[in-house]
């Protein structure tokens, strides 16, 4: 007679915590989606703006499946869960207060990559610990297409700001 193997499935705190995180990746959308209506006068900084709010609703949706697979296939989340809710808080209120604010493009960008590197350890692919080795390929997986994304800001905040000692 063979063994049925039981599916792991995430504890209630845990699945919350995912919650939060989809939470939060959206603000940061709504965030990047305003500065895309600021400087829709360039179009070119309006659509880095519009392409990373859009990565943004992409790491939202990740979170939400794993809601939805209702944790199965996962082990646990590693991190500190406690302490990652009051960032979490922290950044959102952070998010709120900038919203609505005129920053310049540089403060802009500056921003969005410190909030960036910061949100990074957030991502579904680096605090779930999957007992699924597929599920955690199609996490990778998304992951992936996502790699360069603060590269791409830096990059252009570097450009923008080589072009400042230019004269036209």
């Amino acid at each position: 007679m063979s063994e049925k193997k039981v599916a792991v499935k995430l504890p209630l705190d845990q699945m919350g915590f995912l919650s939060q995180c989809a939470g939060l990746e959206l603000k940061v959308a709504d965030l990047y989606h305003y500065f895309e209506e600021l400087f829709a006068e360039d179009v070119l900084f309006s659509l880095l703006w519009h392409k990373t709010a859009s990565e943004e609703e992409n790491h939202a949706q990740q979170f939400n499946l794993g809601v939805r697979l209702k944790g199965i296939g996962m082990e646990s989340i590693n991190t500190n869960i406690s302490q990652a809710i009051v960032y979490l808080q922290n950044a959102e209120r952070y998010l709120e207060k900038s919203i609505g604010s005129h920053p310049s493009k540089e403060e802009a960008l500056t921003l969005a990559i410190k909030l960036e590197e910061q949100l990074a350890a957030f991502h579904m692919s680096s605090i779930v610990i999957f007992e699924d080795p597929e599920l955690e390929k199609m996490f990778d997986a998304m992951m992936k297409s996502d790699e360069g994304h603060i590269s791409m800001l830096r990059d252009y905040l570097n450009k923008l700001n080589g072009c400042k000692g230019e004269v036209s």
